[in-house]
């Protein structure tokens, strides 16, 4: 009877330090996230093209432009690059949130589900406000009108600052998450 208890004692420990090495999921999930932040570093590369290229095609060059027609024919090219670089950015922003949004659902800290939770709802509003550019440069190159295009131009210029700034809101929360958890977020 004793043998049987101990050996009962020793399974039960056993199986308490299996289920609790088990039960915690955090490596799994750092993972994840290191996928995501090697996905978000080429996004960035991406972001930046887009951004001097946006930059160049409808900033202070457009305001030179006397006739649109002729500007958007002659850099047709560069405008279908941009447009090109926006969709491999939404693709690129799919993927990272995806890899964080499976490293939420496991199973680790609250802690680290919170900051998981307030980085997704960043990368989907930092998504919300790329996602926004392409659309606009199509609307730009198929409108004739001046006035529409001026119009079309305000209404991007509102939309993206108002989706920038909300984005830019939920980085601060991550950063400051993470300075107050520096122990609890790998990088």
């Amino acid at each position: 009877m004793k043998k049987n208890t101990v050996w009962l004692v020793w399974m039960l420990l056993i199986g308490l330090s299996l289920a609790c090495g088990l039960g915690d999921q955090t490596d799994e999930a750092n993972k994840l996230v290191d996928e995501a932040n090697a996905i978000i570093e080429k996004e960035n590369e991406l972001v930046i093209k887009s951004n001097e290229l946006f930059t160049e095609l409808m900033g202070d060059n457009l305001t030179k432009v006397k006739d649109i027609e002729a500007y958007k024919e002659k850099n047709k090219s560069k405008f279908d690059e941009l447009i090109s670089l926006e969709e491999q950015i939404a693709r690129l922003e799919v993927e990272s949130t995806d890899k964080f949004e499976q490293a939420s659902k496991l199973k680790v800290s609250e802690e680290y589900k919170e900051y998981l939770g307030i980085k997704i709802q960043e990368l989907k509003k930092r998504a919300d406000a790329n996602k926004l550019i392409a659309p606009f440069v199509k609307a730009f190159l198929q409108t004739k009108d001046v006035d529409k295009i001026d119009k079309q131009i305000e209404d991007f210029d509102r939309k993206s600052a108002d989706t920038a700034k909300e984005a830019d809101e939920l980085l601060k929360k991550v950063e400051q998450f993470e300075k107050d958890n520096p122990d609890l977020i790998k990088k």
